[in-house]
């Protein structure tokens, strides 16, 4: 990639998207200058516009100019018509429900760009999305990293963490090794880019696994914080409640074995309850999602489990009352 200019587009700006898009948009390297643009709804997006996105960090606010809003791509291509050209690097940050309409609707942008960059929550995104991208432009980033869109035009860094990216379907690309290669040096820009960003970021050659082991997390706090509105701490000092949230990361890593999803000799069950730990007072994006009367994002977690394990013979009874119940307060807020 030899372009003075690093284009960056953030589809469904809210909380994560503006974190990263934000943090981005920030820095201005030394061989190039980046161009970023957010895709989001009216209110966020009209605020961005008039005064710049307040980025919040550490009670530290500081206002950032260099983003262009957009309410949809229709919206864009009516502004930059044919003077418009293909981004490096578009972000897909949507909720998983979401990833169908927003492939269909971005559809134009994302032919003309170089990488869509998948920043969701979940497992099996990536099955939607290369029906309407080829496989050697998704990529995948997985984060700890934690945001909060305060109001329109205000985002929170609200926890900092890990940051993983690689690309999803580099296994069935082994056989043409020049792409690669391209794609390496690629991966290395975008890197770069996020540690200057303030994102701490490692490029790893299965990301499909760390998808995995992220979501092993998610299936044992998620559900559970949005079920009982419990903090993630508070969910570790119910009797009875600890222990049903490790059988339910049980059942998720027999249906990964199955799968031959190649995953760490780690404790992913012990992991689980380190992140409760050390987010004892969130409040999971499930639970904050169920307080807004908003549809979570149970399909691609515990549902993808249940899913997954009914195509392989097998049972994840926990999993599959997790899902269930979930989407009883889902039809309960509508």
């Amino acid at each position: 990639m030899s372009e003075k200019i690093i284009r960056f587009g953030i589809i469904g700006a809210g909380s994560i998207g503006s974190l990263f898009g934000g943090a981005l948009a920030d820095i201005q390297p030394s061989e190039s200058s980046i161009k970023m643009d957010f895709f989001g709804r009216k209110a966020h997006i009209d605020a961005i516009n008039k005064s710049g996105l307040k980025f919040e960090k550490d009670q530290k606010v500081r206002i950032i100019q260099n983003i262009s809003g957009y309410e949809g791509s229709k919206n864009y291509l009516e502004q930059r018509g044919s003077s418009s050209v293909g981004f490096n690097f578009l972000f897909l940050c949507t909720k998983t429900y979401d990833i169908e309409s927003a492939m269909v609707e971005y559809k134009p942008l994302i032919e003309k760009t170089n990488y869509l960059v998948v920043l969701q929550n979940g497992i099996g995104n990536e099955d939607i999305i290369k029906e309407y991208c080829e496989k050697e432009k998704i990529l995948r980033i997985v984060t700890s990293n934690g945001a909060l869109l305060k109001e329109p035009g205000h985002v929170i860094h609200t926890g900092s963490g890990f940051t993983k990216v690689g690309l999803f379907f580099k296994k069935v690309m082994k056989n043409n090794q020049g792409k690669l290669k391209q794609i390496d040096a690629d991966l290395a820009i975008l890197k770069n880019l996020l540690d200057f960003a303030g994102f701490k970021t490692t490029i790893v050659e299965d990301i499909g696994s760390e998808c995995w082991q992220k979501v092993f997390v998610n299936v044992g706090i998620n559900p559970f914080g949005a079920l009982t509105g419990l903090k993630n701490g508070e969910l570790l000092e119910v009797e009875g409640l600890r222990e049903l949230m490790g059988e339910a990361v049980k059942e998720a890593i027999r249906v990964a074995e199955k799968k031959e999803i190649d995953l760490p000799q780690t404790d992913m069950i012990a992991v689980m309850y380190d992140v409760a730990r050390k987010t004892a007072k969130n409040k999971n994006s499930m639970l904050q999602d169920v307080l807004k009367g908003k549809r979570t994002e149970i399909d691609f977690i515990n549902g993808r489990i249940v899913k997954y394990a009914q195509e392989l013979g097998l049972k994840v009874s926990i999993n599959r009352s997790l899902t269930v119940l979930v989407k009883g307060l889902e039809y309960k807020n509508r």
